[in-house]
Parts: structure tokens; C-alpha cells; sequence
């Protein structure tokens, strides 16, 4: 490939940002896991360890779809999902709560909060992928095109 053609094929993959998801919980277990799944599908991953850290990317990255936890030091799942749904600038962002609590009326509650959508730990990483990919396009990555596109530096 001509640099000139790399060059503008690199920039039409700029202007066709894929989509953020920003996953907050406190064990890098499970966020370094959601991010692995999701390494062959056209997303960014923002990883945050606590619900305070997680309301300030929500308005520093502005993601179009936020996993969270429920139990967290610093600002659990729940107050993060309040100051989510309560600021008209993020409200439109869909929730999926991922959590290991154990409650009939969790789900509920958390859906009256505004969650799209409730998980229990462990998930098995295609239903993951599936509630996922009711809230945003999961596209799989073409590795082909990437290793044709790809500039060799030792020729």
C-alpha cells in the first residue's frame, strides 16, 4: 500500500470513532476480562476502579454505553447510576449493571434508576456481548484488512 493510501485509509478509520464503553469496578479482574472479550470488536474500553472516578469520565470521555458494579468503594454502582440519569447531558447513556449482590429486588430497583440493563457476576461473556450489542454496534474487527493495511518498516 502507497503511503498516500495508508495515509487516508488511517484517516478514515479516525473519523469512524468506535464507540466508548466505560466499565467501573473495583476488581481489575473483571474490567481487564469485559475488556479482553470486547478485544476483537471495534470499541474503546475506559477502566475505572470506583464509582467517583467513573462519574468523571462519564463527562471527560462521553461514552455511549457504561458497565458498572454495584458494591465499590469511593461511589458505588448506585450513586453512580443516579448521577448519571439525573444530569440531562449523560442521561441518554445506557447502564448495564454488572454485579455479584444477591437480591430479588435489585434488578427492579435498579431499573427504576434507570438501568437498560442487569447482570449477574459470573456472566457468561457471550451474554455479555449479546446486552451489550442491544445498545451499541458491535463491530468485529477486520484482521485481515489490518495486517494488509499494516506498514512494514523492514523492506
Amino acid at each position: 500500500m502507497t503511503s498516500t493510501r495508508l495515509a487516508s485509509h488511517l484517516d478514515q478509520r479516525k473519523s469512524e470513532s468506535p464507540p466508548t464503553i466505560l466499565c467501573i469496578d473495583d476488581d481489575p479482574d473483571v474490567t481487564r476480562s469485559i475488556e479482553l472479550i470486547l478485544s476483537n470488536y471495534e470499541v474503546n474500553v475506559v477502566r475505572d476502579c470506583c464509582g467517583r472516578l467513573g462519574i468523571c469520565d462519564v463527562h471527560e470521555q462521553n461514552p455511549d454505553l457504561i458497565i458498572t458494579d454495584m458494591r465499590m468503594p469511593d461511589g458505588d454502582g448506585e450513586h453512580l447510576l443516579e448521577q448519571v440519569k439525573q444530569n440531562a447531558r449523560t442521561a441518554h447513556i445506557p447502564v448495564i449493571v454488572l454485579t455479584g449482590l444477591r437480591n430479588d429486588q435489585l434488578p427492579g430497583r435498579m431499573r427504576n434508576l434507570g438501568a437498560a440493563s442487569f447482570l449477574q457476576k459470573p456472566v457468561h461473556s457471550q451474554t455479555l456481548l449479546s446486552e451489550i450489542g442491544r445498545f451499541i454496534s458491535l463491530s468485529e474487527l477486520d484482521w485481515a484488512a489490518i495486517d494488509e493495511n499494516s506498514v512494514n518498516y523492514n523492506k
